[in-house]
């Protein structure tokens, strides 16, 4: 396996090809890979479009959401709140307000500010919209 700084700084410079690469990396246990895996989605998500971003890269972030470390938590609202011009409003409101929501009631305070600002985004998009 490619160590993740080589693997991030590959993603960036876009000699990474394959996204199965860096999730796989999902598993493992320490806490810095999932916040790898959540940094290189935030990079990749705008550029791969709607359709992967929902079928590869939602059900990571949705899995990510449970995690115990508020670190991991607060970076995945952060990602949400950057997912909601990318994917369907249909996929904002079913899947990921409900992660949010449910961010929103961490006991960590940074976690629930973080979410609270990318309900609020929601919100201002569906009023934008109307």
């Amino acid at each position: 396996m490619v160590p993740t700084y080589t693997l991030l700084a590959d993603l960036r410079a876009g000699r990474c090809s394959n996204t199965a690469e860096v999730l796989d990396m999902v598993t493992n246990p320490h806490y810095l890979h999932m916040m790898m895996v959540l940094r290189a989605i935030s990079l990749m998500a705008p550029v791969m479009g709607s359709e992967i971003t929902c079928s590869n890269f939602l059900l990571v972030v949705a899995e990510a959401s449970k995690d115990r470390v508020p670190n991991v938590n607060l970076n995945v609202a952060k990602l949400l709140q950057s997912l909601i011009p990318i994917v369907d409003h249909s996929v904002v409101e079913k899947t990921i307000r409900q992660r949010l929501v449910d961010l929103n009631e961490d006991p960590d305070v940074d976690v629930r500010y973080f979410a609270n600002q990318a309900l609020r985004s929601i919100d201002d998009a569906a009023v934008a919209q109307s």
